[in-house]
């Protein structure tokens, strides 16, 4: 007997059957509950680390470098550039943006700390109000709000991508920072940071979780954030000890994905598919 024969002998209307096929679509099961795992986790270890417990996370040099690339530019009195490559608020890349937003605001706490001229450049129209938060909230943190001037501070450029790329570049050649760093979402415009930054003599920490362009910020850059440590920066960036946790589980859900792996090629010799058995 068939589901459908099934379902409609016990008078379930044609909506509800819709909505279980949109809830359960076929090949997705596993990864739905994969998901439930991983927000369970998470509230585990968020919730444990209300309670006090902490979770060790191993060093990122990328991330140690960015007090050290603030200090080098304050003793040189040249600025620090910050922007996020060409990137948006509602995308797949998104998770990227929110990263380096985070650990903008780290920097401007740093610079409020060691009254150092931050300039952050973006081409985003909607994270202006957010840029302009963060960096207002940085300069007073430290108990120097006179240091914040938003024209100077906070530089909307534009949402066109080569466009922006140019206006960066130009702000690299012009204000000659002493540090560069940049985290987010990056496409073409990472290259051409990379060298700006690079020919004005700054020390450059970058990180992108777009893998094809990684390996240019690794050939320029002096310090990188490879892929998703740019998500644990933002947490570390973050100072709290629950979004610090959340880490945890997503390493857990990283050894089950790859649990899975190593059975499926250890099964597939023998003729058995673990995609068949898991309706991938």
């Amino acid at each position: 007997m068939s589901i459908k024969k099934f379902i409609s002998k016990r008078s379930v209307d044609s909506n509800t059957i819709g909505g279980l096929a949109l809830v359960f679509a076929a090949g997705r099961g596993v990864a739905f509950f994969l998901l439930l795992i991983l927000f369970v986790l998470g509230y585990y270890y968020m919730k444990s680390a209300e309670r006090g417990k902490r979770y060790p996370i191993r060093r990122i040099r990328a991330f140690e470098a960015v007090e050290e690339a603030v200090g080098r530019a304050v003793e040189m009195g040249r600025p620090i550039h910050f922007t996020f490559g060409f990137g948006n608020l509602y995308s797949s890349v998104a998770p990227q943006y929110v990263a380096g937003l985070a650990v903008l605001s780290y920097v401007a706490r740093l610079a409020g700390k060691y009254g150092a001229r931050l300039i952050a450049t973006f081409g985003v129209p909607e994270a202006i109000p957010i840029v302009e938060e963060l960096v207002r909230e940085g300069y007073r943190s430290a108990g120097r709000p006179e240091l914040y001037k938003p024209e100077d501070n906070v530089r909307y450029l534009t949402n066109m991508q080569f466009a922006y790329a140019s206006a960066v570049q130009a702000t690299l050649i012009r204000e000659r920072p002493g540090a560069n760093i940049m985290v987010g979402p990056f496409y073409a415009e990472s290259l051409i940071f990379a060298e700006a930054g690079s020919w004005t003599g700054a020390l450059q920490i970058a990180g992108t979780a777009r893998e094809t362009q990684i390996p240019f910020f690794v050939l320029v850059c002096d310090y990188v954030f490879i892929g998703e440590e740019i998500f644990a920066a933002a947490a570390l960036a973050s100072g709290d000890p629950a979004i610090i946790a959340t880490i945890r589980s997503q390493d857990v859900g990283k050894l089950i994905a790859l649990a899975l792996i190593i059975l499926g090629l250890i099964l597939l010799p023998l003729g058995l598919n673990l995609g068949n058995f898991l309706f991938i």
